[in-house]
């Protein structure tokens, strides 16, 4: 119980003032509970951070789940994924948060943990893309880039793609990854 208030105490502040900012001390005091006891539970501030992250992901995996029992269609999985994906991320900065921070602070302790999420994303979607070739739904080269292109694309709208551009919803963003993925880029003839 007391670990995951500490958890839950640990996320917020991270997110709210980002992780070089905080003290083990502030979680202590957010949580109710002394610094020992957090040392307790946890090692270091960067071993607490690794427990928040997997939350995270285990919260992400969840969503994925749900929105993949939708369809058996490899497109329109891929599209229901990603909206649901980016609605979980407008509600929770967490992940932007360690983002933006591992590059301005030039952390590697960010950079190995956010190495972690990007290969827990990057094996899920070669998973997806691989059973989408087995059952011949689509016809790739390379399965390897076609994982990081569907990758990168989602991380530029989610993460790059900021206030100085309009606005995207999660539709509008999963309709034209989608779009790029069923059609590419290629000049319909008009017929």
């Amino acid at each position: 119980m007391k670990q995951e208030q500490i958890l839950k105490a640990a996320k917020e502040l991270f997110t709210k003032y980002g992780f070089k900012k905080v003290s083990m001390d502030e979680i202590a005091s957010e949580t109710g509970v002394t610094k020992k006891t957090v040392y307790s539970y946890f090692s270091s501030k960067e071993e607490l951070l690794k427990d928040v992250i997997k939350e995270e992901l285990q919260s992400i995996r969840k969503i994925i789940d749900k929105a993949e029992k939708q369809s058996n269609d490899f497109f329109v999985n891929i599209q229901s994924v990603i909206c649901s994906v980016i609605r979980y991320k407008n509600e929770s900065d967490f992940f932007k948060m360690l983002i933006k921070e591992s590059e301005m602070f030039n952390n590697e302790k960010l950079k190995d943990n956010l190495k972690i999420i990007d290969s827990e994303i990057k094996d899920y979607i070669k998973s997806k893309v691989e059973k989408a070739v087995n059952n011949k739904e689509i016809v790739v080269k390379d399965v390897n880039i076609i994982t990081f292109l569907i990758y990168k694309m989602y991380i530029a709208l989610i993460i790059d793609w900021n206030e100085d551009n309009a606005k995207l919803d999660e539709k509008d963003i999963a309709d034209n990854v989608l779009q790029i993925l069923k059609y590419g880029i290629k000049r319909k003839e008009v017929e």
